[in-house]
């Protein structure tokens, strides 16, 4: 049985967590895997995004796994770290959207797996928390600075220090998950999400993910020109061409990334 599952539906690629023994805690293996199927996901044209969920009914994942870190050394804990900061960069630089659809509990590196992805869908039985400060540590994967961007210093902090859970209404409230379903709505309605994407140029989302993305690290007028290097090179494509004559013809483009 492989600690991964990828399944295509449509033009989304899922890749689903398979660890439901251990509520699919994120052993080295898996993600090691995540990170070369999102790598690999980069090179093939058609797949327009990418959803990340995990199997089973309790967990989209409750964590790093630790029995496996408990057996590491000092140094193989801070690899163990890294591996999991590298995926966020993975996820982070590539070029699809990345959707996390969570249920059942998601803490910890769990959190911070979700956290790096770009959009956050959750069941309403979804429970979301850090608990590493009640272990004697804080979240050593990005998790802190992440979170942090996402809903300021004050409330990050209330997550944070506190390690207390929540659930997915104060998740969506605190703008977390940007949408909250009932179970069984998760699936299909994170596979329409990125169905809806399909009305835009490929190249055009990943110009604008790679300036939203990049534009947080700069100031306003450098986060500008950023955008403006990244948008004008679109006017010349095939895309912006069939998005024009779509647009005088009345009927839907047809965006083929080129």
């Amino acid at each position: 049985m492989t600690v991964l599952d990828a399944e295509r539906h449509g033009s989304a690629l899922v890749l689903t967590m398979n660890r439901p023994e251990v509520r699919n805690a994120l052993s080295n293996e898996l993600v090691a895997a995540l990170r070369e199927a999102v790598r690999t996901a980069e090179n093939i044209r058609d797949v327009r995004g990418i959803v990340i969920t995990g199997a089973g009914d309790q967990a989209f994942s409750a964590g790093t796994d630790l029995k496996e870190r408990t057996k590491l050394s000092q140094t193989g804990k801070g690899a163990q770290s890294q591996a999991l900061l590298a995926l966020g960069e993975e996820i982070w630089r590539s070029s699809k959207p990345v959707v996390a659809a969570v249920f059942g509990w998601c803490l910890g590196g769990g959190l911070e797996l979700a956290l790096a992805c770009d959009l956050r869908i959750a069941a309403e039985d979804a429970r979301f928390g850090f608990p590493e400060m009640r272990l004697g540590a804080y979240p050593g994967s990005g998790g802190p600075v992440t979170l942090t961007r996402l809903v300021g210093a004050a409330r990050a902090k209330d997550l944070l220090f506190t390690a207390r859970n929540f659930d997915a209404q104060e998740a969506e409230r605190l703008g977390i998950v940007q949408r909250v379903v009932p179970r069984e709505r998760l699936s299909g309605t994170a596979l329409a999400w990125i169905a809806e994407m399909e009305a835009t140029s490929p190249l055009a989302l990943a110009a604008l993910k790679r300036s939203i993305n990049d534009g947080l690290s700069l100031s306003l007028p450098d986060a500008a020109a950023l955008d403006q290097t990244l948008r004008r090179p679109l006017d010349a494509t095939q895309d912006y061409a069939e998005g024009m004559r779509a647009h005088f013809e009345k009927r839907r483009a047809v965006f083929t990334g080129r």
